[in-house]
């Protein structure tokens, strides 16, 4: 019985082989979406290896790459499965039109369930998504002064602040954030006491491009890398950039983890407890809202396959029946 059954779902298997190498496919990819948004797992590991070897970090095509490569491994093993067991099945007899029929109608219902279940779990994860961002601070309370540097040193807490201190314009950091259907880049500097060495900065305010000019209409690259920093005095702030006292809304470990991977080659070592000083709130929520928008479409296109799928497998149902 049990051999059956093996026998069965393979053959299912076999004759629906792209719509499950396609919903395989899709199911990886809303897996990594949210690690190249957040910079975690696999992700991270695959864009550190990128940045230790060429400097940069492509968003698209490191979760684009390991989607493709693990359902061709899928491909490959299926067709190793099936070519095993066409061996050991030479002599079976070939299947009548009605066992056909049934295959066909197996087939489709796999699909339409594999792709209504993907559906599902990508709007499950546009709620998660859109949860966690109702947890990030806001502007909302009594706004907290900060004098970075003084001593006894002040226990900051998320939501509305001011800090005052010296902007490091010379640590400029900006990240490229790349979803196919929308960009966005967000700038970072230090704030500090002083410029001067330090083991550690804690505090990082967040720039906008109208207030500091670059050389030569130079844009700074993805992170801060070694060979990416702008030379002591090049970057000179305007008129209309912040001073010694800066509002905003502050935010625990606010920095994304590649850009505080790349400050720390770079040679500025970033406080393992750091704050930073969103000015733009829709900036701070952005990350979410790019993948809560990301799982949206793919749920789309997943239900709507479904449904595509659910249509084809009436009509097959109906046929047989009236046959």
């Amino acid at each position: 019985m049990a051999e059956n059954t093996k026998s069965g779902l393979l053959a299912t298997i076999r004759s629906n082989l792209l719509p499950v190498s396609v919903a395989f496919a899709l199911f990886i990819f809303l897996f990594l979406l949210p690690q190249s948004v957040f910079y975690r797992g696999l992700i991270s590991i695959l864009a550190e290896w990128q940045f230790s070897w060429f400097g940069s970090y492509l968003p698209i095509l490191t979760v684009i790459l390991p989607v493709l490569l693990l359902t061709l491994l899928l491909m490959l093993i299926l067709w190793l499965v099936f070519r095993l067991r066409d061996k050991d099945n030479t002599d079976e007899p070939e299947l009548s039109l009605a066992e056909q029929a049934k295959i066909a109608l197996s087939k489709t219902r796999l699909a339409m369930l594999s792709f209504f279940a993907l559906a599902a779990f990508s709007f499950v994860a546009v709620i998660v998504t859109l949860t966690l961002m109702m947890t990030l601070p806001d502007e909302s309370g009594k706004s907290q002064k900060i004098d970075v540097g003084t001593v006894p040193f002040v226990e900051p807490k998320e939501g509305r602040a001011e800090l005052n201190g010296t902007l490091d314009w010379q640590k400029l950091a900006t990240i490229k954030r790349n979803l196919v259907f929308a960009k966005q880049r967000t700038y970072f500097i230090p704030i500090v006491s002083q410029i001067a060495d330090r083991k550690s900065t804690r505090y990082f305010v967040q720039v906008f491009r109208p207030e500091f000019v670059l050389p030569r209409n130079q844009m700074p690259g993805r992170a801060p890398e070694r060979q990416h920093l702008l030379e002591e005095g090049l970057i000179t702030p305007t008129k209309d950039g912040p001073g010694g006292s800066v509002n905003g809304v502050l935010r625990q470990d606010g920095l994304p983890d590649e850009i505080v991977l790349l400050y720390e080659k770079a040679g500025l070592n970033v406080h393992p407890d750091h704050y930073v000083l969103y000015r733009s709130t829709s900036d701070m929520r952005w990350p979410y809202w790019g993948a809560a928008w990301a799982f949206l479409l793919f749920g789309i296109c997943a239900l709507l396959i479904g449904l595509f799928q659910k249509r084809q497998h009436q009509r097959l149902k109906n046929g047989i029946e009236g046959s």
